[in-house]
C-alpha cells in the first residue's frame, strides 16, 4: 500500500486555512496513488499556541472537521490538532480518519515543559498507548516527545504494531554541514533504530517553516522494517514524500530478527514492579 507523508507549513491559530491546505495536499497525495496521508503534530492549529490553545481547540464533533471526514472516504488521514474533551481538558491529539469517521485518537502522553518548550502549561497529558487497525495494518500514532521515551515504543511493540506513525513539530537546533539540523539527524537515527528493533515501518512527519521564533527542521522520512530509509524530505521545503508499506517486508524482518517472538513482557512487568518498590523504599 502506498502511503504519503506531508511535510507541512502551518499557519499559527488559523484552523480553517490549515484544514483547507491539508485537504489540498491530501488530494495531491491521492492523485499520486497514496491510500493514506500522514501530517505533522498540530498541523491543523500550529504549534506554539500558548494562550491560543483554548481558542483553536475543537471537539471531535466540530463541523469544521467535516472536509477531512468526507475526504477520508477517498484517502485515510492522520492529522494533528488541539482536542477539547467533554470535561474541557485540552489535548495535543492525533486523529486517524478513514471511511468517513474518526477511527482512533491518540493524546500526547509526554508534554515537554523545559528549555524552549512549555506544553504542560496549556495541555493535559494523555494516558494510553493503543494499537489500532489502519490501512497500513496494526498501527500506533505517537507524538514527538512520546518517542523520546522508549516505553511508548515498547508498548506499541508488545501489542504487535507493524507501523509506527510519528507526528512531530520539532524546532531545528544545530544546523550541520551535511545539510540538516542536529535534531533532525537524531530523529533519523531514532527511526532507523526503532524500525529495525521492532520490525516495523517508522513513518515520520515533521513541520517546516518558521513560527513565532521557532524554525522547524523538516527532514520527514520513511523507514522500512529493516531500518533502511526509503524516502526523505528536505529541511526547508513543504512537500510530499511516498513509500510502500508491505506486509511481506514486516514478515521477513521478524523472521530474520525474531525479537517480538522472544520478548518477555511478564519479566519486564515483574522487574518494573520490583524496581518501583525498591525506589520508593530507598
Amino acid at each position: 500500500m502506498r502511503v504519503a507523508v506531508a511535510q507541512f507549513r502551518s499557519k499559527l491559530g488559523e484552523l480553517e486555512e490549515n484544514i483547507r491546505k491539508t485537504v489540498e495536499m491530501a488530494r495531491e497525495a491521492k492523485g499520486r496513488g497514496a491510500k493514506l496521508c500522514l501530517f505533522p503534530e498540530l498541523n491543523l492549529t500550529g504549534y506554539n499556541l500558548q494562550d491560543l490553545t483554548f481558542e483553536v481547540a475543537v471537539r471531535l464533533s466540530d463541523p469544521r472537521l467535516t472536509p477531512l471526514i468526507e475526504l477520508s472516504r477517498e484517502i485515510a488521514l492522520i492529522v494533528g490538532l488541539i482536542e477539547e474533551s467533554s470535561e474541557h481538558l485540552f489535548y495535543n491529539s492525533a486523529l486517524y480518519i478513514e471511511g468517513g469517521a474518526i477511527k482512533h485518537v491518540h493524546r500526547k502522553v509526554y508534554l515537554p515543559t523545559y528549555g524552549m518548550f512549555d506544553e504542560g502549561r496549556f495541555t493535559a497529558a494523555g494516558n494510553r498507548v493503543e494499537v489500532f487497525s489502519s490501512l497500513a495494518g496494526k498501527s500506533v500514532t505517537l507524538i514527538c516527545e512520546d518517542l523520546w521515551h522508549m516505553s511508548t515504543v515498547y508498548l506499541a511493540f508488545i501489542q504487535g504494531a507493524s507501523t509506527i506513525f510519528a507526528l512531530s513539530a520539532s524546532p531545528g537546533r544545530g544546523y550541520r554541514e551535511k545539510g540538516m539540523f542536529g535534531n533532525a539527524e537524531v530523529w533519523l537515527n531514532m527511526g532507523e533504530f526503532y524500525s529495525r528493533m521492532t520490525g516495523s515501518y517508522f513513518i515520520y512527519a515533521n513541520r517546516v517553516g518558521c513560527e513565532d521564533g521557532f524554525t522547524f527542521s523538516g527532514c520527514s522520512f520513511i523507514c522500512n522494517p529493516f531500518g533502511e530509509v526509503e524516502a526523505q524530505a528536505s529541511p526547508f521545503q513543504e512537500e510530499l514524500i511516498y513509500g510502500e508499506v508491505k506486509d511481506e517486508a514486516v514478515r521477513a524482518a521478524r523472521i530474520s530478527l525474531p525479537l517480538l517472538r522472544d520478548e518477555k513482557p511478564l519479566l519486564t512487568l515483574e522487574n518494573l514492579r520490583r524496581a518501583l518498590n525498591e525506589r520508593e523504599n530507598f
